[in-house]
């Protein structure tokens, strides 16, 4: 049987090596149990082979090639079959040590839980001293501070006054959280622990409360916006209210002003006229005055109307363009005309009316003149005027009145086929 002695010299070495990843291996178990598993008999029994490995190694770096061949006799198969025994024992023990230590709870396996969650935790006794801090929590801790904290007050005082280089900022429109460099926000809470065995202990957890304080601002801005809105929509409804009495004001304006401004100018009419005509005119007369008894709602308002009033009262009404029918445009060029007529006869002294449209991109240009005098001044807006120009406006048209080189009523007036009367 060959012995140790009579081996070559790489063939010792090897041994030796192999002797040696057998006592590394049985440390890394021996410390593992005692770490975890704290068993006694385990312990000794892994101290004993542990010193057993330690000697065998230091027994063979000694006698390598430094005795005598026929001194040392020591089987080489006992010896490899010893090794290889310890070597399994030490990986076969491990590997069941990690499984073991999976299936059981223990200090280790908690510590590791509580490393594994996403929210920040920290534990300290009644003197300040901490006892668990998880990864999640010293995390924080190094972006606040630059270092772990060495006691519970150090945490409490650096959120209390974030330094400057830290980059992280108290929030002030939500208590208790801090916006950290990386644009994270965490929200930290302390307090007691409540339970058997647990008085005087107190925590400190940071949650994440990013995506939550962004929706808040999100709803904020909308609820903002929806007042915003709210606003906007009592306003116009507001305006509404005012622009629907201002339109049934303008119609009553305009139908007084009609009726009123014709009976007038068939009174001075019969005054001028001859006895045979004096007749026919009071008939007029009198089909204007039974006018003001009647509903003004049998008035259709259509231009023909105010052409045929226009020639009932001397006054010849042309058109030149085209009128969308049954449309507001109709409506506003209509009380436009009736009023250019009744001016044209109190201050020009006309009896002719022109009226030219064009279209174009959309808008209406009606250009409304006679042949009457042409204005000394700069005309003044009276009520019929003022009350045509506020409708106008309120249908987003716009009118300009020119009095040079002869007077000119301009209406520019939006075409909208869709707000058919």
């Amino acid at each position: 049987m060959t012995c140790f002695c009579k081996l070559s010299h790489y063939a010792q070495m090897a041994l030796i090596i192999l002797t040696w990843l057998c006592l590394l291996a049985q440390l890394v178990l021996t410390l593992y149990r005692f770490l975890y598993r704290r068993s006694v008999l385990h312990t000794i029994q892994d101290g004993f082979l542990l010193y057993g490995l330690l000697a065998l190694l230091c027994f063979l770096v000694r006698n390598n090639q430094h005795v005598p061949k026929n001194d040392f006799h020591l089987p080489v198969p006992a010896l490899i079959g010893f090794l290889v025994a310890a070597f399994a024992y030490s990986v076969i023990s491990l590997i069941a040590e990690f499984a073991h230590n999976k299936r059981e709870i223990n200090e280790w396996s908690v510590k590791e839980a509580i490393d594994d969650l996403p929210v920040g935790l920290l534990f300290g006794d009644a003197d300040g001293h901490i006892i668990l801090i998880n990864r999640k929590m010293a995390e924080l801790s190094h972006l606040l501070m630059k270092r772990l904290p060495r006691t519970l007050t150090d945490m409490t005082d650096a959120l209390a006054s974030p330094s400057p280089e830290s980059g992280v900022e108290a929030m002030t429109d939500v208590a208790d959280c801090y916006r950290f460099r990386d644009g994270m926000i965490y929200r930290f809470c302390h307090g007691k622990l409540d339970g058997e065995g647990l008085s005087g202990y107190v925590r400190l957890d940071a949650h994440d409360e990013t995506e939550l304080y962004e929706g808040n601002v999100r709803l904020r801005w909308n609820n903002e916006e929806l007042k915003r809105v709210n606003l906007r929509l009592r306003k116009m409804y507001a305006r509404m209210e005012d622009e629907v009495r201002e339109k049934e004001s303008l119609t009553l304006k305009v139908w007084l002003h009609d009726t009123l401004g014709s009976s007038l100018l068939t009174i001075q009419d019969v005054k001028n006229s001859s006895s045979i005509e004096t007749r026919q005119k009071l008939k007029d007369l009198k089909d204007a005055v039974g006018m003001l008894s009647a509903s003004r709602s049998t008035a259709k308002g259509t231009f023909e109307e105010a052409q045929q009033k226009a020639k009932q009262l001397g006054v010849k009404v042309t058109l030149d363009g085209y009128i969308p029918p049954e449309t507001v445009a109709e409506q506003l060029i209509t009380a436009a005309v009736r009023e250019c007529v009744t001016n044209c006869i109190r201050h020009a002294g006309g009896d002719r009316v022109n009226v030219k449209i064009t279209e174009k991109i959309g808008i209406l240009r009606v250009q409304i003149t006679n042949n009457g005098a042409v204005p000394k001044d700069k005309i003044a807006e009276g009520s019929g005027l003022s009350s045509l120009r506020r409708s106008v406006e309120a249908s987003g048209g716009d009118m300009k009145i020119s009095h040079r080189p002869a007077f000119a009523l301009t209406l520019y007036l939006p075409r909208k086929e869709e707000d058919n009367l």
